[in-house]
């Protein structure tokens, strides 16, 4: 190589670093900017978050809490849509410059308990389903994730100017029902607008505020259930041999289903079948005529999913056949699994990392409790991260009603979601 090429070697070398330094410079400037936001609206976002824990609302009947969220983004500016699939909200933030679009979704309804954290702003709705009248508790953080949207909202709007690209931002009924994101979907929330990746926060009661965790590829499992009675005449509890006895037969299923598991399936491919209700008979002398049982299927995977379900199906008719019982059975395909991209979820780590220090970047084991932003999944490459929000001074855990989440996260999780956002936008847009 000659000195005039080596010189040129230089030269390039030379403009590529400073090119480097200027766009970290660009993204630290973003950062401060950011987080200077995040500091000023922090205490009407612990309000807000506030006046929608105290006044927490069930699947389907998300009303008031849908209308606050409208009424805010409209305030920012954003292009607002409502009514999605029921109680769906859709905000449309257009940033200045043209260019990519990516989302960001939160549930926004509570679950059917009691509060009893005696916090000042504790719920005291009441709420009715199925006949039934119920307490109405914001206990597995939706409330936190609404008021991240929110947030994220009010930092996006104010670098509108410098956006290049389109912000969705969806606020979504009825996840604890299990079905309001599909609603959303089969509604049109993306038919003239559609993001070219997803992005979300659940709340975790076990990681602090200032921290997130992640989950790369599958991070929530499928959620199917069984509904199956065994049936006899009935008959003399001093004469067994004159009826099949459900709650025997019964019994045989539900160990034989957890042989299944330990036996007949792969050990690698992570499976849960749990049987929670048993009720037959109703005195010791009578052999009852009905044993009625329910139970959730947990997996990962289409695949795993339709296996399981071939395996339980014929668990229970030969169990069954072998005992001269006859059966109904109702099995239920409910949520799919929750899968984060791999590489959204890389990207995202890193800007959370640059954000937090990586000491607060954790990764985290699959669980198999479900989530339905997993239709979202389905739709464009999506990834969801754990916003640490570890209750201070208490062990209570989600769905208690002695939850109460760290508020400290709401700033963090607003902060990292935006960052995480722009990143992509820049990325898609320098694709």
């Amino acid at each position: 190589m000659s000195t005039r090429d080596n010189y040129l070697g230089a030269l390039m070398l030379i403009s590529l670093a400073a090119g480097a330094a200027g766009l970290q410079a660009q993204v630290r400037d973003v950062d401060h900017r950011i987080a200077a936001i995040v500091q000023e609206i922090t205490p009407d976002l612990i309000a807000v978050r506030r006046d929608i824990h105290a006044n927490a609302e069930l699947s389907l009947q998300e009303k008031r809490t849908a209308a606050l969220v409208a009424e805010r983004l409209k305030a920012l500016g954003l292009e607002v849509r409502t009514n999605i699939g029921g109680h769906g909200v859709l905000g449309v933030l257009r940033g200045a410059k043209p260019g990519p679009v990516v989302g960001y979704r939160a549930d926004m309804d509570a679950l059917p308990i009691v509060e009893e954290t005696n916090l000042p702003f504790a719920s005291k709705v009441k709420g009715i389903r199925d006949g039934k009248e119920y307490g109405v508790m914001h206990a597995c953080g939706h409330d936190i994730h609404t008021t991240v949207l929110l947030g994220v909202a009010a930092v996006l709007s104010r670098l509108q100017k410098e956006l290049a690209g389109t912000v969705l931002f969806v606020a979504q009924p009825a996840e604890e029902y299990g079905g309001g994101a599909d609603t959303m979907i089969r509604d049109g929330v993306f038919k003239d607008i559609k993001p070219a990746a997803m992005y979300a926060y659940h709340v975790d009661d076990t990681a602090p505020a200032g921290a997130v965790k992640y989950v790369p590829g599958y991070a929530l499992a499928n959620v199917d259930s069984a509904s199956f009675s065994v049936l006899s005449e009935g008959c003399h509890g001093a004469s067994p041999h004159l009826c099949v006895d459900p709650i025997v037969v019964a019994s045989q299923i539900v160990v034989a289903l957890q042989v299944m598991v330990a036996r007949q399936l792969d050990v690698h491919d992570d499976t849960v079948v749990t049987v929670g209700s048993f009720h037959a008979g109703s005195a010791a002398n009578i052999i009852a005529r009905q044993a009625d049982l329910l139970a959730t299927i947990r997996t990962y995977g289409d695949a795993q999913r339709r296996r399981v379900k071939e395996k339980i199906e014929r668990t229970i008719a030969e169990i069954c056949a072998a005992s001269g019982a006859r059966y109904t059975l109702d099995y239920r395909i409910g949520t799919p699994a929750t899968y984060n991209d791999p590489a959204l979820i890389a990207d995202a780590v890193a800007v959370a990392e640059r954000i937090l220090g990586k000491a607060n970047v954790i990764q985290e084991k699959p669980e198999m409790g479900g989530e339905d932003f997993s239709y979202f999944a389905r739709e464009v490459p999506s990834t969801m991260l754990l916003l640490g929000v570890e209750p201070k001074g208490s062990t209570a855990v989600l769905h208690s009603p002695y939850f109460a989440a760290d508020e400290d996260g709401i700033g963090v999780g607003v902060r990292v979601m935006a960052a995480v956002l722009l990143d992509k936008l820049d990325r898609l847009q320098n694709k």
